[in-house]
């Protein structure tokens, strides 16, 4: 025995055999705590990575509110959404536009052109708002619309940073085809299963390819649903009140 445990082929078998037993741990925990653990673990190594871009960001933000007093409170802005178990989430983002929609000079362009709205939402994962991957979030606006028992269940897992449709969506994704994803992914989850969107999402980022795959969904739910005339103007109106209101 100790012969085997001093040859290479000994050490080999028994780390291969650590390897499998880790990997079939962390594949039967997954859904109830090595996600989220995974989700603290890189979101931390993310923002390390990452902190000299917010600082670059406070520094050019600062800069810009001097020299344009008046024009922006604050360099985040909020956006409301709908969570787990159907709470409300704030998540946040760098604010590149002003309150008409208007770029914030070279600042608010340098923001967009280089894709660091969205660099906030790192510290959203870290607080468990958001996981790396997971269905759309919500406007308030939408999910007011998701009657269905089967269909809520979408609201049982985090919302994502990188949707599960990047493997089977197209420019053709319809919301119908969304909340069905959205229940399998809600039912089914599992460590592999994330790899597989990941390194799909990885690699159509590596092609240059856009968020074509997220069809029809890129729009609003709710405007789907007046356009199609499944809810009135009226309704329409009443939810999307909700999306701009902060309890």
């Amino acid at each position: 025995m100790e012969e085997f445990l001093n040859s290479w082929y000994g050490v080999a078998i028994i780390l291969t055999f650590d390897f499998v037993a880790l990997l079939a741990v962390v594949c039967l925990t997954y859904r109830w705590f090595f996600k989220r653990v995974f989700d603290v673990v890189v979101s931390s190594v993310c923002l390390l990575f990452t902190s000299p871009l917010f600082l670059t960001v406070f520094i050019r933000a600062n800069k810009f509110k001097k020299e344009n007093d008046g024009v922006i409170e604050s360099i985040y802005e909020k956006e409301i959404r709908v969570g787990k178990k159907e709470k409300v989430v704030l998540l946040n983002k760098f604010k590149s536009r002003d309150n008409d929609g208007e770029l914030l000079g070279r600042y608010g362009r340098w923001l967009e052109t280089y894709k660091l709205c969205n660099l906030p939402k790192l510290v959203d994962v870290f607080l468990g708002k958001l996981s790396f991957i997971g269905v759309k979030p919500m406007l308030r606006s939408e999910a007011e619309f998701v009657e269905d028992e089967v269909e809520k269940d979408r609201f049982t897992v985090r919302p994502g940073l990188i949707n599960p449709l990047v493997c089977v969506g197209d420019e053709t994704t319809s919301f119908e085809e969304m909340l069905l994803q959205d229940r399998k992914y809600a039912w089914r989850f599992s460590f592999f299963g994330d790899c597989k969107i990941f390194f799909a999402w990885l690699l159509n980022k590596i092609r240059g390819n856009s968020n074509a795959y997220l069809g029809e969904t890129l729009g609003s739910y709710a405007k789907y649903l007046l356009d199609n005339e499944q809810i009135t103007q009226d309704d329409y109106t009443v939810a999307c009140e909700l999306d701009n209101a902060i309890e």
